[in-house]
């Protein structure tokens, strides 16, 4: 009896502990979108689980705008959605995010180059088949921006994946979210310590206020109205004002900047379809039904476009913020893994 205590408490210590990898991949030189180049170009990333031998079970998780390699840790571990008892799952920094290279950490500051999603997507593919040697993944994506990136995957490196992962998705970012954007910048350059880009110490109260901006597009009047008390307001309004204060500002505004123009017909000469036609692996697309910032519209368009496709809606009153709630028991939090581990198990 003893005895099986002792493997019943072992077997409960392995679904809690995996291998756990941090690392950082050097491009020697990298060329933008634009056609500026970046010297020792810095790719962040952190591995959970065991690539298999013939390399073949490797997911890559991209996170949204104001994330980074740890923003879907909640999802990442044994049976969970990305199951490391399964698979070998790859989270990854955008460039500017955690460990890769940005203003701050490479000193250029606001002379740092401007990038797209497509730089960031490059940027992971030099990863994932020059630093890792992995030549195709199960399947690439994840939240907002991150299911920006894992459409560019899909429509410029076709054969690298056999499955993306759209997580309230959308073809482009819509006029409301720039509008936010410009308004957010707005709420920077006005903070004195801006100084035209060319600051000695970060715009904190600018940043918070962005932050502040933003909030009651990430959720819904439903949800905000569950806030009842002043200290239940104010902790929500002053979250993601927080989080934006964290960063450094030329960082934060590039970033903001990349998802704000990103459209992923635009190389198509802003043919959506011409876009959709390149992609080959089978997609899931799970928007949320109340989104304000990425509207369930955009996602039905891209379900309309895509040839194999699934797709299936959030049931949620918390707006953007369904991708990730924060809690294992939280009904979103059910609804995703529930048809993510649905849709690896069809891959």
């Amino acid at each position: 009896m003893f005895k099986n205590l002792l493997c019943l408490m072992a077997l409960a210590f392995c679904n809690l502990v995996w291998a756990q990898t941090e690392a950082v991949h050097n491009i020697p030189e990298f060329t933008f979108e634009s056609g500026k180049k970046l010297k020792d170009m810095k790719v962040g990333y952190v591995t959970h689980g065991t690539l298999n031998a013939n390399k073949s079970n490797a997911i890559l998780v991209t996170h949204g705008t104001s994330g980074n390699r740890l923003g879907y840790n909640i999802y990442i571990g044994p049976n969970k959605a990305f199951d490391t008892n399964k698979y070998f799952v790859i989270a990854v920094d955008a460039i500017e995010g955690g460990n890769s290279s940005s203003p701050l950490s490479t000193g250029l500051g606001i002379d740092f180059p401007r990038y797209t999603i497509r730089d960031m997507v490059k940027a992971q593919h030099d990863l994932v088949t020059k630093g890792l040697g992995i030549k195709k993944l199960v399947a690439v994506g994840g939240p907002s921006m991150g299911s920006f990136q894992g459409l560019e995957w899909g429509i410029n490196y076709p054969d690298a994946m056999s499955g993306l992962v759209l997580i309230v998705p959308a073809p482009r970012a819509e006029n409301t979210f720039k509008m936010i954007v410009d308004a957010m910048n707005k709420c920077v350059e006005l903070d004195p310590a801006w100084n035209g880009g060319k600051y000695t110490q970060n715009p904190v109260q600018g940043l918070r206020c962005a932050g502040m901006v933003f909030t009651p597009w990430l959720s819904s009047d439903a949800f905000t109205a569950m806030q009842r008390t002043p200290e239940e307001y104010n902790t929500l309004l002053g979250a993601m004002g927080g989080n934006f204060a964290g960063w450094d500002a030329t960082s934060w505004m590039w970033r903001y900047f990349a998802s704000r123009e990103h459209d992923i017909a635009k190389p198509f000469g802003g043919n959506l379809n011409a876009a959709l036609a390149k992609i080959k692996a089978k997609s899931i697309l799970l928007p949320s039904v109340t989104d304000r910032t990425l509207p369930p519209e955009g996602a039905r368009e891209l379900y309309r476009g895509l040839p194999n496709a699934t797709y299936a809606e959030i049931p949620s009153i918390r707006g953007h913020g369904a991708n990730n709630p924060g809690s294992e028991t939280a009904g979103e939090y059910i609804f995703i893994s529930e048809q993510l581990k649905k849709f690896f198990d069809s891959l």
